[in-house]
């Protein structure tokens, strides 16, 4: 089983990185608005950003050096994540396109 995983910054990767399997992640963002979700999730203490080789060699380093660190922090926020939010929001959609 992986310790952390290396992902775009996209939300949904996230929620299910993070919230899901409870792993922190190291975040290459691909555009602006991953940039903004990864440093969200690295204030928490639940991943870090990484834009050039050298971080990515630095935040693997880190997360193995202190992942007790991570996977607390990480096993804190799963415990609020909901696996069923897509559904619940598309439901609400959905019903607010019928009224």
């Amino acid at each position: 089983m992986c310790k952390y995983a290396v992902i775009n910054g996209s939300h949904t990767a996230m929620g299910e990185i993070l919230g899901a399997k409870a792993k922190p992640i190291i975040g290459i963002p691909v555009y602006d608005e991953h940039t903004n979700q990864i440093k969200w999730a690295e204030e928490r203490k639940l991943g870090i950003l990484a834009i050039s080789t050298k971080q990515t060699v630095s935040a693997v380093s880190e997360i193995r050096n202190n992942y007790n660190k991570y996977q607390e922090n990480v096993i804190e926020f799963a415990k609020n994540y909901d696996r069923s939010g897509t559904r619940k929001t598309a439901k609400i959609i959905s019903e607010m396109l019928e009224d």
